[in-house]
């Protein structure tokens, strides 16, 4: 059984995205958070991003959505 990490790069972005989207037309954002990663891998984030035509911060909302309810399917 795959782990949960891999779940998630199975996933299609464009699928979380509008998983993100649809959880978001009823709860709004109230928590920030602040994480320092590298360079290289925020880079890549933003190139992601782009190419869904999302903001980046979006895109992460989007993961860590998913990842909190693949956690509690479990």
């Amino acid at each position: 059984m795959p782990n949960v990490m891999q779940q998630l790069f199975v996933m299609n972005i464009e699928s979380l995205l509008k998983e993100y989207a649809a959880y978001r037309a009823f709860n709004k954002s109230d928590c920030v958070i602040n994480m320092r990663i590298p360079h290289q891998i925020l880079e890549h984030i933003k190139e992601l991003a782009e190419q869904q035509h999302v903001p980046y911060q979006s895109l992460i909302s989007s993961v860590l959505f998913s990842l909190a309810n693949i956690e509690d399917k479990k």
